[in-house]
């Protein structure tokens, strides 16, 4: 990392998406769960005009020129089913979902317009599950699907995207047997069956990948291989280095269902789902991360990332390098909250857990979190929140919305608080928030909550301060 960078220009994993969708079971009774909870996954991502859409599962579009703000935009369909995927074909932007019809835009911001369902030779609707278009250097066009025991594939009309003219056959299954990670479970535990999913095209250097997750979206040893051919539909031969997006501990972990997309000053971006999962087992968040090749062409195993990264184009091997050099000062120290509600310690904001939240008592006017960073200064650069919406119920017309709160600062306990950070007025809603502070050397820092959505209690999943031992000179 360079001496001199602009902590401004950092991100933070999940992506602080606003206007988090609500999650899809939760409208649907004989599915629904505990609680109403938010969700989104199964990123399907364009590089266009130096611009990142994004489009997840339950709400669209997202878009960011930088990866450090993330705009919303509702577009049309907003939600025609899980795992979207979109492709540009031609000079046309075409979208698909999980048994969903093909819609056709000129814009990645649509609004699409469908265009029917797919239909393979003898006209009959084909519905596929976890959908993925690929649109190759010669303008052929093809689909990729499964969700289960294989990934299958076949071509389309090229003029006519809704039409299969080659059988959907199976690219490669599940394999139990030799692929370890590939077993259900927590510990891959469970070896006689596999849920794989979210497949992807690639294509490098004239090699293909095509990219898939198992052993499923709730456990934590979710993670995403490759098969890799020299041409689009096969033969296919397992990448000894899957799977390449892995990660079993933290607060980003279970990284599977997602895609690669080259991006600027020639890197290349994995963007993943997170496995979430306290509300229910599709309750989840997005990441992404940058990845590398070895010499023969394979992917590089890498971990999905939980602290502040540089943005693109900056490292020569962002893979290895990308790290903007800061690291939690927060976790797993003492804190001390103005109230606790019952089982709602202060402890469980900073104890790197999705599944616990700190959340203050009812009666409590001003909740406040104060956590203690050591005996010695340590220098501040920036803070991540991810909030719980505590009772939220659409039924009853409890509905998410922004967070306001701010956060301070002290140098000794003589020392006056200073606040590093003002989001008193905050009007856009975040149930993650990643930010600059103001930097500055601290023995505490301090979480105020000013003000919550009408009928939601806050809760803080988590609470994270990054910075470092000592100050190196940067731009802010």
């Amino acid at each position: 990392m360079s001496a001199t960078f602009d902590i401004s220009k950092t991100y933070c994993n999940p992506i602080p998406l606003p206007y988090y969708p609500l999650g899809r079971n939760c409208m649907i009774p004989e599915k629904h769960t505990r609680m109403d909870y938010r969700e989104t996954a199964d990123p399907s991502v364009i590089y266009e005009d130096g611009k990142w859409y994004l489009y997840p599962s339950c709400g669209m579009v997202y878009w960011t020129e930088d990866f450090t703000v993330w705009h919303h935009e509702r577009m049309e369909p907003y939600d025609c089913g899980y795992a979207p995927t979109v492709v540009k074909h031609r000079g046309k932007f075409y979208l698909t979902a999980c048994s969903a019809n093909v819609y056709v835009s000129e814009s990645p911001l649509g609004p699409f317009r469908d265009i029917g369902p797919l239909t393979d030779a003898e006209g009959r609707t084909v519905r596929v599950d976890d959908p993925m278009l690929f649109s190759d250097d010669d303008g052929s066009l093809y689909l990729y699907c499964g969700c289960g025991g294989a990934i299958r594939g076949a071509q389309l009309d090229s003029e006519d995207p809704t039409r299969l003219i080659s059988p959907l056959e199976v690219m490669f299954s599940m394999d139990t047997e030799n692929h370890v990670w590939e077993r259900m479970g927590d510990w891959n535990e469970d070896g006689s069956y596999s849920w794989i999913e979210g497949a992807w095209m690639y294509k490098r250097n004239g090699k293909y990948y095509l990219t898939y997750c198992g052993p499923g979206t709730e456990w934590i040893t979710y993670g995403m291989g490759a098969y890799t051919g020299d041409g689009p539909l096969g033969p296919w031969t397992y990448m000894d280095t899957s799977p390449f997006m892995s990660k079993r501990s933290g607060l980003v972990r279970g990284p599977g269902h997602g895609c690669i997309v080259d991006g600027p000053g020639g890197t290349v971006w994995a963007f993943y789902t997170c496995v979430m999962c306290y509300a229910g087992e599709f309750e989840r968040r997005i990441g992404f991360d940058p990845i590398g090749f070895d010499d023969n062409g394979n992917i590089i195993p890498t971990g999905s990332s939980e602290i502040p990264q540089l943005v693109p184009g900056i490292m020569e091997k962002p893979w290895e390098e990308n790290g903007a050099g800061l690291v939690p000062l927060t976790q797993h120290k003492r804190s001390q909250a103005s109230s606790c509600a019952p089982g709602r310690d202060a402890i469980y904001a900073t104890d790197d857990s999705m599944l616990s939240w700190w959340q203050p008592d009812v009666s409590d006017g001003c909740p406040t979190l104060t956590v203690k960073l050591g005996d010695a200064p340590l220098c501040i650069y920036s803070a991540r929140i991810i909030w719980r919406d505590v009772g939220l119920d659409i039924k009853k017309g409890v509905l998410a919305g922004p967070f306001c709160y701010m956060i301070e600062a002290r140098n000794g306990e003589e020392g006056q608080w200073v606040c590093v950070l003002d989001r008193s007025k905050n009007t856009v809603d975040l149930n993650i928030d990643y930010r600059a502070l103001e930097i500055m050397e601290a023995t505490e820092v301090r979480l105020i909550i000013c003000s919550s959505p009408e009928g939601i209690e806050p809760g803080v999943i988590n609470f994270t301060v990054f910075g470092r031992w000592q100050a190196e000179q940067a731009d802010h």
